[in-house]
This record gives C-alpha cells, structure tokens and sequence, in this order.
C-alpha cells in the first residue's frame, strides 16, 4: 500500500486497488499529453487516467509525475510511448 497525498487529501491505495479498477475501466486513446501508460491484459492504460480513477480527483488535479510514483511503488511497470 502506497500513501500519497494530492491537493492536501491523503489517499491510501493498494495495488488492488488499482487492479479493481482496470477491471472495469475503458482505456483511454494515448494521443496529445498522455505519454505514459501501464499494460493490463493487453490494454494499455495512460497512467493519469487510472490514478485519477483511483482517487476520483480530476486530472488537472495532480502530475504525471504523482502518477508514476504512485504506480512504480505498487509494482506496475510504467512504460513510455515510442515517438513515431
């Protein structure tokens, strides 16, 4: 389990907690900002998505950066889109 605080909340999220929610969750296309993503049977997830997902904050409300920490420290692996 991960504590992370955004936008002076405190959120306590598990990493089953985020797979529960890519069980349901329509990935989004990654196109303009979202440039990285995690992998779940087979889909590719942008990471803002999927924390924003979690905690339910809008995604204005923290960085890629939070996301990225937040989901490494679960144990996803973060991976970046190749430029074409």
């Amino acid at each position: 389990m991960v504590q992370v605080t955004i936008e002076r909340q405190v959120f306590d999220i598990s990493r089953q907690d985020v797979e529960r929610v890519l069980e349901k969750l329509e990935p989004e296309p990654l196109k303009g900002r979202a440039k990285y993503y995690i992998e779940h049977n087979g889909e590719k997830y942008p990471i803002k998505q999927v924390v924003a997902e979690v905690t339910g904050l809008p995604r204005i409300a923290f960085t890629a950066k939070h996301a990225y920490d937040v989901l490494t420290k679960l144990g996803f692996d973060v991976k970046e889109i190749s430029e074409k």
